[in-house]
């Protein structure tokens, strides 16, 4: 890992900047290929909430899907990243990462910041592909009944179900399906 450059105080690096980190980070190039799914699908979004009068910084949002899983081979790579992030100067993306994969989505569409409109994204896409809500939280499942077991399956149940009612009510918000307005590439 490669911390050679010290970005100025609340740069938004672009998406060719954010593949230099991903690089001189060594994250692996699938991983790379998620980020960069989630960060199209985080940008779409928020240029949809912003029509409707939200303000999200859609660079901010973009760069921070970007970077969201740069340290993703550590534990706690949500942490770690966000720390290697703050290290090299880019403050903001590290506040936006550094919890998104326990932050709890404010459910307030109107309210939603860049953390959240993240985590939208990155719950909608699995492996490089958005899939929507049912399909990648039924992945997240998967792997939470491993680590958790199967007396946790109506907990997560009731997530799953929550999450898929939020995303219906984001799109009646938005006016379109997510799927309408994320780019064809990730599709």
């Amino acid at each position: 890992m490669n911390k050679d450059f010290i970005f100025p105080k609340d740069y938004c690096p672009t998406k060719y900047e954010c593949m230099d980190i991903l690089n001189r980070y060594q994250t692996p190039e699938h991983v790379q290929l998620h980020c960069f799914a989630v960060g199209e699908a985080a940008k779409s979004i928020a240029i949809e909430l912003n029509k409707k009068g939200l303000k999200i910084n859609s660079q901010l949002v973009a760069a921070a899907g970007y970077l969201h899983d740069v340290a993703r081979v550590h534990k706690n790579h949500e942490k770690v990243g966000a720390k290697y992030l703050h290290s090299i100067g880019l403050e903001n993306v590290a506040k936006v990462i550094n919890d998104h994969t326990k932050h709890k989505i404010n459910t307030d569409i109107c309210s939603l910041d860049e953390e959240d409109v993240l985590c939208i994204a990155d719950r909608v896409v699995l492996q490089s592909n958005f899939v929507g809500p049912q399909r990648r939280m039924e992945y997240i499942k998967s792997k939470a009944l491993k680590k958790y077991g199967p007396e946790s399956e109506d907990f997560l149940d009731s997530i799953i179900a929550k999450f898929v009612r939020f995303i219906v009510e984001l799109e009646e918000f938005i006016g379109d399906e997510l799927y309408n307005i994320i780019p064809d590439e990730i599709k």
